[in-house]
């Protein structure tokens, strides 16, 4: 009686993990419905834009050249008021193997008393990843400044810099290995986190995450955003004055979640996503030659908190693969994706 007690109860705790599993994979989806917010054309069609921000005045910096095992990439800029898109010279560069390798995530940080603008991306070389540090000296130019590397930097996604040379930073996988990041995933391991780089060293303050992406901090500097890749939520943590993070809030997306920008006019979110769990997961090994579907929300915030999430922008991959972020302005939304197209799109409509 008991042995087929125990059956039965095994049984039942395996189908039920079957069926979670089954749904965080999301083989029941099967149509992704077209969104746009406007008439929607490319700015680029190669050679990726995985991570977009606006620096102001309608000018979005792209990196450009994301791929495993990449040696190279390129840093880009879009004018939205001429539509023009130009790769920047860099000045002072250091002339080494591998710099801008994989380029990844892109961030950055105006001086408050000199106005000067410094550019921080991180990089994924093959023995280490870093973060290349830039100060933007003319609108078509970066002069490099310096290279920074940590022991704790393992491979990480995405940054935001809070100072000079201070920033987050996501630790999105523990190995550097390939199977071994895609067994990480596929297992749902917890071996993610936030680290904080306070100009010398990193420590972490955020641990036990199943795969953080996009990172982002509030017009305010009270709230730092994280997107929980794998768990498919959104994370809100309040920042004390030592950078130390303690979460307060968390929602649930349904999709998984990319970088993350941040509206300073309004203090909305706009992320973008991927729509279908088991078909992005195939990017990194590429098994089955999966399209992979897009998708930008925008979380409308009030006081740091979300408090509606609209669907700016969906497509089932035909159109736009693989979508990494989305920044909102002039009246446009601008979607990156990982190795592919740049999209423009105008937005005929907001709301409230």
């Amino acid at each position: 009686m008991f042995a087929s007690s125990l059956w039965l109860a095994l049984l039942g705790t395996g189908f039920y993990y079957f069926l979670e599993y089954r749904d965080w994979l999301d083989w029941n989806v099967k149509v992704i419905y077209k969104v746009q917010p406007g008439p929607c054309r490319y700015a680029l069609e190669g050679g990726g834009s995985e991570d977009v921000i606006h620096i102001g005045g309608g000018i979005i910096l792209i990196s450009s050249g994301f791929e495993f095992g990449a040696k190279t990439g390129k840093i880009k800029s879009l004018n939205l008021n001429t539509s023009e898109v130009v790769t920047l010279n860099i000045r002072n560069d250091p002339n080494r193997e591998e710099f801008l390798a994989g380029i990844h995530g892109i961030t950055y940080w105006r001086d408050p008393n000199s106005g000067k603008m410094y550019l921080y991306t991180l990089t994924h070389p093959s023995k280490e990843d870093r973060v290349e540090v830039f100060e933007m000296t003319s609108p078509t130019e970066l002069t490099y400044i310096r290279t920074i590397s940590d022991p704790l930097f393992t491979f990480m996604n995405n940054l935001v810099a809070v100072g000079k040379d201070k920033f987050y930073i996501t630790k999105f996988w523990q190995s550097r290995d390939t199977y071994m990041e895609y067994a990480e995933m596929m297992l749902r391991m917890k071996t993610g986190g936030v680290l904080y780089y306070d100009g010398k060293k990193a420590r972490q303050v955020v641990g036990d995450l199943e795969m953080p992406n996009g990172i982002n901090i509030s017009p305010d500097g009270k709230t730092v955003y994280v997107a929980e890749f794998n768990t498919k939520k959104l994370l809100g943590y309040s920042r004390d004055n030592t950078n130390n993070l303690h979460k307060s809030w968390e929602v649930y997306a349904n999709t998984m979640l990319d970088n993350i920008d941040v509206d300073s006019s309004t203090g909305d979110l706009y992320i973008a996503s991927h729509p279908i769990a088991y078909k992005i997961t195939d990017s990194v090994l590429n098994f089955f030659g999966f399209a992979f579907p897009s998708q930008v929300l925008r979380f409308k915030m009030r006081d740091n908190m979300v408090s509606e999430i609209e669907e700016m922008y969906s497509d089932d991959g035909s159109e736009l693969v693989a979508s990494t972020a989305a920044t909102y302005a002039n009246g446009k939304l601008v979607i990156g994706t990982v190795r592919d197209q740049l999209m423009v799109c105008d937005v005929n409509y907001l709301s409230e």
